[in-house]
């Protein structure tokens, strides 16, 4: 027979025991919802009351009667709906159910009574067929720390649908399954959230669709988030990998055997490599995810202003095709051999990231007439000159080095820059005379502002 332990253990139910726990083994012949202030005489013994509260009286002495009389009509326990409708269960209420051992539990908000209500009908009216099913979908379970995708389509079999699954953010696919639609196709696919890391939704063809009741659905639902979740922290660990990496070849803390060692673990090997900077407006997770989604072999480095990866070159034509419905503008570095070259890439893949305009994806080789200075040498001496006090290392220096950035990138918009930096136009107007004054510089003339947007953003690139 089914017992209140057995319902609390299906993470699907959403129970969590508030109180008396010593009555878990109670057996649970039906689930019913009742809003009535007597329950009692519409609960018959050995059935869970389900109760959103709008009949649970609200002072101590009255809950603790309400208790005591469910616990003597023989009812098996009593569940909550956590969404704030009822008034709070107090300590009395508590403890008086510990005393008698009746179970009080709680529901999470995102499971209907419904679900609850069959599962128990389910397990005590002989209708095994769908619980069989649903152990069929737990024992899937086993395969996917080692195949995820193969725990997808153990999913579509049991339940005779073809599923896929999609990043909300990005739409790209995180599984296909049997189901691999184009985005222009998936209005017409029916869509269910999952909880996963990053928002993601499951797919499902409208013709099979029909076959997935609520019962069904939120096992699916539980399955399929747990086979997702195991993929985006795969990909996140990988990248993590990956970005660790990166920095060290930067920093030159590793010898290049075990840069060579490490990259071909994480898979950049048999190639040249390249190095691709993009800018976006969108948070970079979403371009680092469909690279790792894709899955294409990469080392990331996430900064403010762009994200940096290591590709192999032949990857080349794969990694833009990914990036580039997500940037605002990509910078190519010249193919090289291997990580001891990654710093020199990357100041170079940056270098030309600075010079694209908006929907650029411009190539180092292919840089013509900028105006910004050919080496890291001369555009660091370019900026020293230029900004001069605004590169000190001090809280002052800082700031009004970001308040210029802001106020060039804003097209010299006040209302713009003082909305980004969240200070008021006095304060920006305080802080603009501040630079010309260490700069000697005059922000209304041309000559200047050029002087100063070109060390600006020289100073950006190399740093």
């Amino acid at each position: 027979m089914l017992t209140l332990a057995d319902v609390v253990a299906m993470p699907t139910l959403g129970q969590r025991v508030l109180a008396g726990a010593a009555g878990l083994d109670r057996v649970v012949l039906w689930a019913h919802s009742c809003e009535m202030p007597d329950p009692w005489s519409w609960i018959d013994r050995d059935e869970l009351l389900m109760t959103v509260g709008l009949g649970l009286p609200r002072t101590p002495g009255e809950q603790t009667a309400f208790v005591r009389k469910l616990a003597a009509a023989g009812v098996a326990g009593m569940t909550v709906g956590d969404d704030g409708m009822a008034p709070p269960l107090t300590p009395e209420l508590l403890q008086e159910a510990e005393r008698l051992g009746f179970p009080v539990l709680s529901t999470d908000h995102a499971v209907p009574f419904v679900v609850v209500a069959r599962t128990v009908a389910l397990a005590n009216e002989g209708q095994t067929q769908q619980l069989q099913l649903i152990s069929r979908v737990y024992r899937a379970l086993n395969d996917v720390p080692a195949n995820p995708a193969r725990s997808l389509a153990s999913m579509e079999k049991i339940f005779g649908v073809r599923l896929a699954v999609a990043d909300t953010a990005t739409g790209q696919l995180v599984f296909t399954g049997s189901l691999d639609p184009d985005p222009g196709e998936r209005p017409g696919l029916r869509h269910w959230p999952l909880a996963t890391t990053r928002p993601s939704e499951l797919l499902v063809d409208e013709d099979s669709a029909h076959l997935l009741d609520s019962f069904t659905l939120a096992h699916l639902q539980q399955v399929v988030t747990t086979a997702v979740n195991t993929v985006l922290t795969t990909a996140a660990l990988t990248a993590a990998r990956g970005e660790h990496l990166l920095s060290g070849a930067l920093a030159g803390h590793l010898p290049s055997r075990a840069l060579d060692q490490q990259a071909e673990a994480l898979g950049l090997s048999g190639d040249t490599i390249q190095v691709v900077a993009a800018s976006t407006a969108r948070p970079y997770d979403d371009l680092l995810s469909v690279l790792s989604l894709a899955p294409l072999p990469h080392l990331p480095l996430r900064t403010p202003d762009h994200l940096v990866c290591c590709i192999r070159s032949g990857d080349r034509t794969a990694a833009l095709g990914l990036l580039e419905p997500l940037s605002d503008r990509i910078g190519l570095s010249p193919v090289f051999d291997d990580l001891t070259g990654a710093a020199t890439a990357v100041r170079r893949a940056v270098w030309t990231l600075a010079c694209a305009r908006d929907g650029d994806v411009l190539a180092y080789e292919d840089v013509r007439g900028s105006v910004l200075p050919s080496d890291a040498t001369t555009a660091t001496e370019l900026a020293q000159a230029v900004l001069g006090p605004l590169l000190d290392d001090t809280d002052r220096g800082r700031r009004l080095l970001r308040t210029l950035d802001a106020f060039l990138a804003h097209d010299r918009s006040w209302a713009a820059t003082a909305e980004h930096l969240n200070i008021h136009r006095q304060s920006l107007g305080y802080r603009l005379q501040q630079i010309e004054v260490a700069t000697g510089r005059n922000l209304k003339k041309s000559q200047d502002l050029a002087e100063l947007w070109v060390a600006v953003t020289a100073h950006r690139t190399t740093g």
